[in-house]
Protein backbone atom coordinates (compact mmCIF):
# COMPACT_ATOMS: atom_id res chain seq x y z
CA UNK A 1 0.00 0.00 0.00
CA UNK A 2 2.83 2.40 0.61
CA UNK A 3 5.01 1.28 -2.27
CA UNK A 4 5.00 4.80 -3.74
CA UNK A 5 7.91 5.49 -1.36
CA UNK A 6 10.08 3.37 -3.61
CA UNK A 7 10.77 2.93 -7.30
CA UNK A 8 11.03 -0.60 -8.48
CA UNK A 9 14.33 -1.64 -9.99
CA UNK A 10 15.14 -4.65 -12.09
CA UNK A 11 18.60 -5.50 -10.80
CA UNK A 12 19.51 -6.59 -7.30
CA UNK A 13 22.14 -3.93 -6.88
CA UNK A 14 19.61 -1.20 -7.50
CA UNK A 15 17.11 -2.87 -5.20
CA UNK A 16 19.73 -3.13 -2.47
CA UNK A 17 20.27 0.63 -2.60
CA UNK A 18 16.63 1.60 -2.22
CA UNK A 19 15.43 -1.06 0.19
CA UNK A 20 17.48 0.18 3.10
CA UNK A 21 16.52 1.28 6.63
CA UNK A 22 15.78 4.83 5.52
CA UNK A 23 13.22 3.56 3.03
CA UNK A 24 11.49 1.40 5.62
CA UNK A 25 11.44 4.24 8.15
CA UNK A 26 9.94 6.85 5.81
CA UNK A 27 6.28 5.74 6.09
CA UNK A 28 6.25 5.47 9.92
CA UNK A 29 7.99 8.83 10.25
CA UNK A 30 5.38 10.38 7.96
CA UNK A 31 2.58 9.01 10.12
CA UNK A 32 4.31 10.14 13.32
CA UNK A 33 4.83 13.62 11.83
CA UNK A 34 1.07 13.88 11.27
CA UNK A 35 0.45 12.67 14.80
CA UNK A 36 2.77 15.38 16.12
CA UNK A 37 1.06 18.00 13.96
CA UNK A 38 -2.29 16.90 15.37
CA UNK A 39 -1.29 16.92 19.04
CA UNK A 40 1.24 19.74 19.23
CA UNK A 41 0.45 22.11 16.33
CA UNK A 42 -3.35 22.04 16.13
CA UNK A 43 -3.25 20.05 12.82
CA UNK A 44 -1.03 22.65 11.12
CA UNK A 45 1.52 20.84 8.96
CA UNK A 46 3.15 24.17 8.10
CA UNK A 47 3.78 25.02 11.76
CA UNK A 48 5.09 21.51 12.40
CA UNK A 49 7.41 21.70 9.40
CA UNK A 50 8.74 25.10 10.52
CA UNK A 51 9.46 23.71 13.96
CA UNK A 52 11.25 20.69 12.49
CA UNK A 53 13.35 22.99 10.32
CA UNK A 54 14.28 25.41 13.11
CA UNK A 55 14.85 22.80 15.83
CA UNK A 56 16.44 20.16 13.69
CA UNK A 57 14.96 16.89 12.55
CA UNK A 58 16.28 14.77 15.41
CA UNK A 59 15.32 17.16 18.22
CA UNK A 60 11.87 17.73 16.74
CA UNK A 61 11.01 14.03 16.77
CA UNK A 62 12.90 13.14 19.96
CA UNK A 63 11.01 15.67 22.08
CA UNK A 64 7.57 14.87 20.67
CA UNK A 65 7.78 11.21 19.71
CA UNK A 66 4.60 9.28 20.63
CA UNK A 67 4.90 7.39 23.88
CA UNK A 68 3.23 4.10 24.70
CA UNK A 69 0.88 3.54 27.59
CA UNK A 70 -0.46 0.43 29.25
CA UNK A 71 -3.97 1.38 28.14
CA UNK A 72 -3.02 1.81 24.47
CA UNK A 73 -1.13 -1.49 24.36
CA UNK A 74 -3.92 -3.32 26.19
CA UNK A 75 -6.62 -1.84 23.96
CA UNK A 76 -4.78 -2.79 20.78
CA UNK A 77 -4.15 -6.32 22.05
CA UNK A 78 -7.85 -6.66 22.90
CA UNK A 79 -8.74 -5.35 19.44
CA UNK A 80 -6.50 -7.92 17.76
CA UNK A 81 -7.99 -10.71 19.86
CA UNK A 82 -11.58 -9.64 19.16
CA UNK A 83 -11.09 -9.42 15.41
CA UNK A 84 -9.24 -12.75 15.33
CA UNK A 85 -12.14 -14.43 17.13
CA UNK A 86 -14.67 -12.90 14.74
CA UNK A 87 -12.54 -13.82 11.73
CA UNK A 88 -12.44 -17.47 12.77
CA UNK A 89 -15.80 -18.03 14.44
CA UNK A 90 -18.35 -16.05 12.44
CA UNK A 91 -20.01 -17.99 9.62
CA UNK A 92 -19.55 -16.86 6.04
CA UNK A 93 -19.68 -17.91 2.43
CA UNK A 94 -16.57 -19.69 1.18
CA UNK A 95 -15.19 -18.04 -1.96
CA UNK A 96 -12.38 -19.00 -4.30
CA UNK A 97 -9.71 -16.44 -5.07
CA UNK A 98 -8.09 -15.91 -8.48
CA UNK A 99 -5.52 -18.32 -9.87
CA UNK A 100 -2.18 -17.76 -8.14
CA UNK A 101 1.18 -17.92 -9.99
CA UNK A 102 1.43 -21.55 -8.84
CA UNK A 103 -1.95 -22.34 -10.36
CA UNK A 104 -3.77 -22.56 -7.01
CA UNK A 105 -7.19 -21.15 -6.12
CA UNK A 106 -7.26 -20.33 -2.43
CA UNK A 107 -10.35 -20.40 -0.24
CA UNK A 108 -11.56 -17.38 1.74
CA UNK A 109 -14.35 -17.02 4.28
CA UNK A 110 -16.46 -13.93 3.57
CA UNK A 111 -17.73 -12.82 6.96
CA UNK A 112 -16.42 -9.24 6.99
CA UNK A 113 -19.82 -7.54 6.90
CA UNK A 114 -21.03 -9.59 9.85
CA UNK A 115 -17.81 -8.78 11.73
CA UNK A 116 -18.26 -5.06 11.00
CA UNK A 117 -21.90 -5.06 12.15
CA UNK A 118 -21.04 -6.94 15.33
CA UNK A 119 -18.07 -4.65 16.04
CA UNK A 120 -20.21 -1.51 15.67
CA UNK A 121 -22.96 -3.10 17.78
CA UNK A 122 -20.47 -3.96 20.54
CA UNK A 123 -19.12 -0.40 20.36
CA UNK A 124 -22.64 1.03 20.70
CA UNK A 125 -23.66 -1.28 23.55
CA UNK A 126 -20.38 -0.68 25.36
CA UNK A 127 -20.78 3.08 25.01
CA UNK A 128 -24.41 3.06 26.16
CA UNK A 129 -23.63 0.86 29.16
CA UNK A 130 -20.57 2.86 30.14
CA UNK A 131 -18.21 -0.08 29.68
CA UNK A 132 -16.49 1.59 26.73
CA UNK A 133 -15.28 5.18 26.61
CA UNK A 134 -16.09 6.17 23.01
CA UNK A 135 -13.34 8.80 23.01
CA UNK A 136 -10.59 6.41 24.07
CA UNK A 137 -9.04 6.12 20.60
CA UNK A 138 -8.92 9.90 20.21
CA UNK A 139 -7.54 10.36 23.75
CA UNK A 140 -4.90 7.63 23.38
CA UNK A 141 -4.09 8.39 19.75
CA UNK A 142 -0.35 8.89 20.31
CA UNK A 143 0.03 5.66 22.24
CA UNK A 144 -1.98 3.71 19.69
CA UNK A 145 0.18 4.97 16.84
CA UNK A 146 3.30 3.89 18.75
CA UNK A 147 1.72 0.50 19.45
CA UNK A 148 0.65 -0.15 15.86
CA UNK A 149 4.09 0.84 14.57
CA UNK A 150 5.81 -1.64 16.88
CA UNK A 151 3.24 -4.30 16.00
CA UNK A 152 3.89 -3.81 12.28
CA UNK A 153 7.67 -4.06 12.66
CA UNK A 154 7.38 -7.22 14.74
CA UNK A 155 4.81 -8.74 12.36
CA UNK A 156 7.05 -8.01 9.36
CA UNK A 157 10.08 -9.57 11.08
CA UNK A 158 8.09 -12.67 12.01
CA UNK A 159 6.76 -12.91 8.46
CA UNK A 160 10.28 -12.64 7.06
CA UNK A 161 11.67 -15.22 9.50
CA UNK A 162 8.83 -17.64 8.80
CA UNK A 163 9.33 -17.30 5.03
CA UNK A 164 13.04 -18.09 5.45
CA UNK A 165 12.67 -21.00 7.88
CA UNK A 166 9.36 -22.48 6.71
CA UNK A 167 8.84 -21.19 3.17
CA UNK A 168 5.49 -21.68 1.48
CA UNK A 169 4.91 -22.61 -2.15
CA UNK A 170 8.28 -22.32 -3.89
CA UNK A 171 6.91 -20.81 -7.10
CA UNK A 172 5.19 -18.04 -5.09
CA UNK A 173 8.31 -17.17 -3.10
CA UNK A 174 9.64 -13.67 -3.81
CA UNK A 175 12.88 -13.95 -1.83
CA UNK A 176 15.88 -12.15 -3.34
CA UNK A 177 18.42 -12.73 -0.56
CA UNK A 178 18.58 -8.99 0.18
CA UNK A 179 17.32 -8.47 3.72
CA UNK A 180 15.91 -4.95 3.41
CA UNK A 181 14.29 -5.68 0.08
CA UNK A 182 12.68 -8.87 1.37
CA UNK A 183 11.69 -7.31 4.70
CA UNK A 184 10.09 -4.30 3.03
CA UNK A 185 8.51 -5.94 -0.01
CA UNK A 186 7.73 -9.33 1.49
CA UNK A 187 8.73 -12.86 0.60
CA UNK A 188 5.46 -14.79 0.53
CA UNK A 189 2.42 -13.88 -1.56
CA UNK A 190 -0.21 -15.67 0.49
CA UNK A 191 1.00 -16.59 4.00
CA UNK A 192 -1.62 -18.75 5.68
CA UNK A 193 -2.48 -20.81 8.72
CA UNK A 194 -4.59 -23.76 7.72
CA UNK A 195 -7.07 -23.61 4.89
CA UNK A 196 -8.92 -20.35 5.60
CA UNK A 197 -6.75 -18.04 7.72
CA UNK A 198 -5.08 -15.63 5.30
CA UNK A 199 -2.80 -13.08 6.94
CA UNK A 200 -3.02 -10.52 4.16
CA UNK A 201 -6.82 -10.63 4.15
CA UNK A 202 -6.98 -10.48 7.96
CA UNK A 203 -4.73 -7.43 8.35
CA UNK A 204 -6.13 -5.53 5.37
CA UNK A 205 -9.77 -5.86 6.39
CA UNK A 206 -9.88 -6.39 10.15
CA UNK A 207 -7.17 -5.48 12.66
CA UNK A 208 -5.58 -2.54 10.91
CA UNK A 209 -7.70 -2.18 7.83
CA UNK A 210 -11.24 -1.38 6.86
CA UNK A 211 -13.11 -2.03 10.14
CA UNK A 212 -10.61 0.14 12.02
CA UNK A 213 -11.61 3.22 10.01
CA UNK A 214 -15.13 3.08 11.41
CA UNK A 215 -14.19 2.86 15.09
CA UNK A 216 -11.58 5.62 14.68
CA UNK A 217 -14.14 7.90 13.03
CA UNK A 218 -16.69 7.14 15.75
CA UNK A 219 -14.15 7.92 18.47
CA UNK A 220 -13.17 11.30 17.01
CA UNK A 221 -16.86 12.12 16.50
CA UNK A 222 -17.43 11.32 20.18
CA UNK A 223 -14.47 13.54 21.02
CA UNK A 224 -16.05 16.45 19.15
CA UNK A 225 -19.33 15.90 20.98
CA UNK A 226 -17.61 15.65 24.36
CA UNK A 227 -15.54 18.80 23.74
CA UNK A 228 -18.18 21.07 22.18
CA UNK A 229 -21.47 19.50 23.23
CA UNK A 230 -22.71 18.89 19.70
CA UNK A 231 -21.90 17.15 16.41
CA UNK A 232 -21.46 19.24 13.29
CA UNK A 233 -23.28 18.24 10.12
CA UNK A 234 -19.92 17.78 8.41
CA UNK A 235 -18.80 15.27 11.05
CA UNK A 236 -22.03 13.31 10.72
CA UNK A 237 -21.78 13.22 6.93
CA UNK A 238 -18.09 12.23 6.79
CA UNK A 239 -18.64 9.39 9.29
CA UNK A 240 -21.65 8.17 7.32
CA UNK A 241 -19.99 8.41 3.89
CA UNK A 242 -16.80 6.67 4.95
CA UNK A 243 -18.93 4.11 6.74
CA UNK A 244 -20.61 3.43 3.42
CA UNK A 245 -17.20 2.85 1.81
CA UNK A 246 -16.55 0.22 4.47
CA UNK A 247 -19.95 -1.45 4.08
CA UNK A 248 -19.56 -1.46 0.29
CA UNK A 249 -16.15 -3.10 0.66
CA UNK A 250 -17.55 -5.91 2.76
CA UNK A 251 -20.62 -6.42 0.59
CA UNK A 252 -18.16 -7.04 -2.23
CA UNK A 253 -15.39 -8.49 -0.06
CA UNK A 254 -14.42 -11.00 -2.73
CA UNK A 255 -13.24 -8.20 -5.02
CA UNK A 256 -10.16 -7.56 -2.84
CA UNK A 257 -8.65 -10.91 -3.81
CA UNK A 258 -8.55 -9.79 -7.45
CA UNK A 259 -6.74 -6.49 -6.78
CA UNK A 260 -3.03 -5.73 -7.11
CA UNK A 261 -2.74 -5.98 -3.32
CA UNK A 262 -4.48 -9.31 -3.15
CA UNK A 263 -2.84 -10.99 -6.14
CA UNK A 264 0.70 -9.69 -6.54
CA UNK A 265 2.02 -7.85 -3.49
CA UNK A 266 4.19 -9.75 -1.03
CA UNK A 267 3.36 -9.83 2.65
CA UNK A 268 6.11 -7.54 3.91
CA UNK A 269 6.50 -4.36 5.90
CA UNK A 270 5.06 -2.06 3.27
CA UNK A 271 1.93 -4.19 2.98
CA UNK A 272 1.57 -4.72 6.73
CA UNK A 273 2.28 -1.11 7.69
CA UNK A 274 0.28 0.27 4.80
CA UNK A 275 -2.88 -1.45 5.98
CA UNK A 276 -2.31 -1.46 9.75
CA UNK A 277 -0.33 1.72 10.36
CA UNK A 278 -0.71 4.20 7.54
CA UNK A 279 -4.25 3.91 6.23
CA UNK A 280 -5.97 4.04 9.64
CA UNK A 281 -4.26 7.41 10.21
CA UNK A 282 -4.39 9.03 6.77
CA UNK A 283 -7.83 7.66 5.90
CA UNK A 284 -9.40 9.28 8.99
CA UNK A 285 -7.75 12.70 8.90
CA UNK A 286 -11.10 14.40 8.25
CA UNK A 287 -12.64 13.30 11.55
CA UNK A 288 -9.37 14.03 13.35
CA UNK A 289 -9.48 17.58 11.99
CA UNK A 290 -13.18 18.13 12.68
CA UNK A 291 -12.76 16.93 16.27
CA UNK A 292 -10.53 19.97 16.83
CA UNK A 293 -12.08 22.37 14.31
CA UNK A 294 -15.87 21.89 14.17
CA UNK A 295 -17.31 23.20 10.92
CA UNK A 296 -20.91 23.54 9.81
CA UNK A 297 -21.86 23.72 6.13
CA UNK A 298 -24.97 24.98 4.41
CA UNK A 299 -27.45 22.39 3.10
CA UNK A 300 -26.54 23.39 -0.47
CA UNK A 301 -22.81 22.87 0.10
CA UNK A 302 -23.44 19.51 1.73
CA UNK A 303 -25.72 18.46 -1.12
CA UNK A 304 -23.04 19.33 -3.71
CA UNK A 305 -20.37 17.39 -1.83
CA UNK A 306 -22.65 14.38 -1.37
CA UNK A 307 -23.48 14.51 -5.09
CA UNK A 308 -19.76 14.56 -5.94
CA UNK A 309 -19.18 11.63 -3.60
CA UNK A 310 -22.06 9.69 -5.15
CA UNK A 311 -20.77 10.24 -8.68
CA UNK A 312 -17.31 9.02 -7.72
CA UNK A 313 -18.64 6.00 -5.87
CA UNK A 314 -20.95 5.05 -8.75
CA UNK A 315 -18.07 5.21 -11.24
CA UNK A 316 -15.87 3.06 -9.02
CA UNK A 317 -18.58 0.55 -8.20
CA UNK A 318 -19.95 0.13 -11.72
CA UNK A 319 -16.44 -0.12 -13.17
CA UNK A 320 -15.51 -2.94 -10.80
CA UNK A 321 -18.87 -4.63 -11.34
CA UNK A 322 -18.57 -4.47 -15.12
CA UNK A 323 -15.18 -6.16 -15.05
CA UNK A 324 -16.32 -8.82 -12.60
CA UNK A 325 -19.48 -9.71 -14.53
CA UNK A 326 -17.63 -9.70 -17.85
CA UNK A 327 -15.23 -12.33 -16.52
CA UNK A 328 -17.90 -14.33 -14.70
CA UNK A 329 -20.01 -14.63 -17.86
CA UNK A 330 -17.08 -15.48 -20.11
CA UNK A 331 -17.52 -12.24 -22.05
CA UNK A 332 -21.25 -12.75 -22.70
CA UNK A 333 -22.35 -9.59 -21.00
CA UNK A 334 -24.11 -6.37 -22.01
CA UNK A 335 -22.82 -2.95 -20.92
CA UNK A 336 -24.73 0.26 -21.53
CA UNK A 337 -27.09 -1.56 -23.90
CA UNK A 338 -24.36 -3.07 -26.08
CA UNK A 339 -22.55 -6.38 -26.13
CA UNK A 340 -19.34 -6.01 -24.16
CA UNK A 341 -16.06 -6.14 -26.07
CA UNK A 342 -12.74 -7.42 -24.85
CA UNK A 343 -9.59 -9.37 -25.55
CA UNK A 344 -8.96 -13.00 -24.65
CA UNK A 345 -5.42 -12.97 -23.27
CA UNK A 346 -3.55 -16.20 -22.59
CA UNK A 347 -0.75 -16.62 -20.07
CA UNK A 348 1.20 -19.43 -18.43
CA UNK A 349 1.41 -20.08 -14.68
CA UNK A 350 4.44 -21.63 -13.01
CA UNK A 351 2.75 -25.04 -12.98
CA UNK A 352 3.13 -25.06 -16.77
CA UNK A 353 -0.56 -24.66 -17.58
CA UNK A 354 -1.78 -22.12 -20.15
CA UNK A 355 -4.71 -20.10 -18.83
CA UNK A 356 -6.91 -17.33 -20.15
CA UNK A 357 -8.07 -13.96 -18.87
CA UNK A 358 -10.60 -11.55 -20.34
CA UNK A 359 -9.52 -7.91 -20.72
CA UNK A 360 -12.61 -5.70 -20.87
CA UNK A 361 -12.59 -2.78 -23.32
CA UNK A 362 -16.21 -1.64 -23.04
CA UNK A 363 -18.10 0.58 -20.60
CA UNK A 364 -15.85 2.46 -18.22
CA UNK A 365 -12.98 0.19 -19.24
CA UNK A 366 -13.30 1.40 -22.81
CA UNK A 367 -12.68 4.95 -21.61
CA UNK A 368 -9.75 4.29 -19.27
CA UNK A 369 -7.66 1.29 -18.23
CA UNK A 370 -8.09 2.16 -14.54
CA UNK A 371 -11.52 3.75 -14.42
CA UNK A 372 -12.13 2.45 -10.91
CA UNK A 373 -9.19 4.55 -9.67
CA UNK A 374 -10.79 7.65 -11.16
CA UNK A 375 -14.00 7.04 -9.24
CA UNK A 376 -12.11 6.46 -5.98
CA UNK A 377 -10.24 9.75 -6.39
CA UNK A 378 -13.47 11.68 -6.94
CA UNK A 379 -15.22 10.45 -3.81
CA UNK A 380 -12.05 10.84 -1.74
CA UNK A 381 -11.78 14.51 -2.70
CA UNK A 382 -15.44 14.86 -1.70
CA UNK A 383 -14.63 13.53 1.78
CA UNK A 384 -11.76 16.02 2.05
CA UNK A 385 -14.06 18.86 0.98
CA UNK A 386 -16.24 18.29 4.04
CA UNK A 387 -13.52 19.96 6.11
CA UNK A 388 -13.72 23.17 4.11
CA UNK A 389 -10.34 24.83 3.77
CA UNK A 390 -8.46 22.84 6.36
CA UNK A 391 -5.10 23.08 4.70
CA UNK A 392 -2.91 20.21 3.56
CA UNK A 393 -3.80 18.13 6.63
CA UNK A 394 -7.33 17.43 5.45
CA UNK A 395 -6.34 16.89 1.79
CA UNK A 396 -3.58 14.40 2.53
CA UNK A 397 -5.74 11.32 1.97
CA UNK A 398 -6.62 12.42 -1.56
CA UNK A 399 -3.02 13.40 -2.36
CA UNK A 400 -1.60 10.12 -1.02
CA UNK A 401 -4.28 8.20 -2.91
CA UNK A 402 -3.35 10.02 -6.13
CA UNK A 403 0.32 9.08 -5.72
CA UNK A 404 -0.66 5.51 -4.94
CA UNK A 405 -2.95 5.22 -7.92
CA UNK A 406 -0.53 6.73 -10.42
CA UNK A 407 2.27 4.50 -9.13
CA UNK A 408 -0.02 1.49 -9.17
CA UNK A 409 -1.07 2.26 -12.74
CA UNK A 410 2.51 1.79 -13.90
CA UNK A 411 3.18 -1.19 -11.61
CA UNK A 412 -0.02 -2.94 -12.61
CA UNK A 413 0.58 -2.35 -16.30
CA UNK A 414 4.17 -3.58 -16.08
CA UNK A 415 2.90 -6.82 -14.55
CA UNK A 416 0.16 -7.12 -17.17
CA UNK A 417 2.64 -6.51 -19.99
CA UNK A 418 4.89 -9.27 -18.65
CA UNK A 419 1.94 -11.58 -18.08
CA UNK A 420 -0.06 -11.08 -21.29
CA UNK A 421 2.58 -9.87 -23.76
CA UNK A 422 1.17 -8.88 -27.16
CA UNK A 423 -2.39 -9.19 -25.87
CA UNK A 424 -1.70 -6.37 -23.44
CA UNK A 425 -0.14 -4.26 -26.19
CA UNK A 426 -3.31 -4.68 -28.23
CA UNK A 427 -5.45 -3.78 -25.24
CA UNK A 428 -3.48 -0.57 -24.72
CA UNK A 429 -3.99 0.32 -28.38
CA UNK A 430 -7.74 -0.09 -27.94
CA UNK A 431 -7.89 1.78 -24.61
CA UNK A 432 -5.41 4.63 -24.82
CA UNK A 433 -5.90 6.41 -21.50
CA UNK A 434 -5.02 5.24 -18.02
CA UNK A 435 -7.34 7.21 -15.72
CA UNK A 436 -8.65 10.41 -17.30
CA UNK A 437 -9.58 10.30 -21.01
CA UNK A 438 -7.68 12.93 -22.95
CA UNK A 439 -5.40 13.79 -20.01
CA UNK A 440 -3.71 10.74 -18.47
Amino acid sequence: MISFYIQMGSCKGYRSEIYEPRTSSAPPLSVIFYCIAYHHFDTSLYAAARAAYSEGFFYFFATRFPRPSLISVSCYAAWLALQAILYVCLPGEIALGPVTPAGRRLKYKLNGLTAWCLTVALWAVGTKSGLVDPTIIARKWEGLIWTTTVFCVVAALISYAKACVLPGVETENLKTGLFWYDFFGGVELHPRIGELWDWKHFLSSRTGGIITWTVIDLSFAASQYQTYGYLTNTMVVVVFLRGWVVVDYFINEEWFFHTLDGMYEGFGFYNIYGFSGMMPVFWTLQTQYLAKHPKEMSPLALACIIAMYTIGWCIRFTADYQKLRFRQTGGKYSIWGKNAKGIRASYQTTDGKVRESLLLSSGWWGLARHANYTGSSIYTWALCALCGYGGLFTCTEAIVLAFLQIHRCYRDEAKCAAKYGEHWDEYCRQVRWRMIPGVF
